[in-house]
């Protein structure tokens, strides 16, 4: 935990843990969810560190930010690298009234006929007791907003959460200015509360979902996160061969690239010692967005299913222990891993 900080202000990050939301804020943003002003974390951060250099100069972190309590009287601090004005009014948007949440929330309409050469959905009415749309078994499965218009999410897609079996998203808005008075994250939804997936989808102009994204630095997304999204979304209606969903978290795809210096030419990524000098640029991170690795939904809920399986039979468990005792055989493999004694009567049954 940060050091400086009331348990008590993060109490909410727990929040819904009980009910299955397993999916907590990362601490990273825990300066974030705990500041009452909610100011964006990185420049929360900037301050932290600085407070850390100064050596605690106060027991609790927002007493010397603001100059309250122990540090009452002092002049604000203010970084040149995060101006005092900027820190101030660079605000995330947290939301804790039920009914603005409830405007953020999505539904998912089933058995949609979309007229492709008009571009057009039929209009969607709620007069009988399926919701007043077609049968399910015919047709798209769509996402509406709070007015039952499809929800059309444009290419860079809309953040969302997942929470008490509820669908809610909306753009994300990344900076303050024009009409944006406070930033829209994933912790904005809920107030910093736990979830049970959080991530980036991207819709066409029928509310169709084309691709799912496992996005998320508030959230940071693990494989669970992506099972319950997959299975709320096959369980409400839709196709799971409809739709794309980037796996370079959980195959590992690395994001690190090679960018020239300033005024030449881009570094070789071989490895050869030319590749180590001063000359050469830094390795570098590009975004997510950048480096997506897209696998169809169906392949990515099969693989998550069969890895889970695999882990509670404890396949990864004997393999890592074949590996740990450098079996030189399949022979050698097998004897190590028959815990239960299953090859030797095997072979003694056939011995015999």
């Amino acid at each position: 935990e940060y050091k400086g900080i009331h348990s008590k202000q993060l109490e909410v990050t727990n929040r819904g843990i009980a009910r299955g939301n397993y999916a907590k804020l990362h601490r990273k943003a825990w300066l974030e969810v705990s500041d009452k002003y909610h100011r964006y974390g990185k420049h929360l951060r900037m301050y932290y560190k600085h407070w850390e250099s100064l050596g605690h100069p106060t027991n609790q972190f927002f007493d010397w930010l603001d100059s309250k309590g122990e540090a009452a009287g002092q002049p604000l601090p203010n970084l040149p690298e995060c101006p005092r004005a900027e820190l101030d009014s660079d605000t995330v948007l947290y939301i804790t009234n039920p009914e603005v949440q409830e405007r953020y929330r999505l539904s998912i309409v089933t058995g949609v006929v979309v007229d492709e050469e008009e571009g057009k959905c039929p209009e969607i009415t709620s007069d009988d007791e399926s919701n007043g749309y077609s049968d399910a078994s015919s047709g798209d499965a769509i996402l509406v907003d709070a007015d039952e218009e499809p929800v059309t999410t444009g290419h860079e897609g809309w953040i969302f959460v997942l929470r008490d079996h509820a669908f809610y998203a909306s753009q994300k808005v990344t900076s303050v200015s024009g009409r944006s008075k406070q930033r829209f994250h994933h912790s904005s939804f809920f107030g910093g509360k736990a979830v049970a997936a959080a991530g980036i989808i991207i819709t066409d102009q029928h509310g169709r979902i084309k691709r799912f994204y496992p996005h998320s630095g508030h959230y940071r997304p693990t494989e669970a996160h992506m099972q319950r999204m997959l299975y709320f979304l096959q369980q409400g209606g839709f196709d799971l061969t409809t739709f794309e969903v980037d796996t370079q978290q959980i195959l590992h795809v690395s994001r690190t690239v090679r960018t020239a210096p300033k005024g030449g030419a881009a570094a070789p990524d071989h490895g050869d010692a030319a590749a180590g000098t001063a000359a050469a640029a830094a390795p570098k991170k590009c975004k997510k967005t950048q480096s997506l690795h897209l696998k169809p939904a169906l392949f990515v809920a099969c693989y998550l299913a069969h890895k889970a399986r695999m882990i509670g039979e404890g396949i990864f468990s004997q393999i890592h222990k074949i590996r740990i005792e450098g079996a030189a055989s399949v022979s050698e493999a097998l004897e190590i891993a028959d815990e239960g004694g299953y090859w030797k009567k095997l072979r003694a049954y056939y011995a015999g």
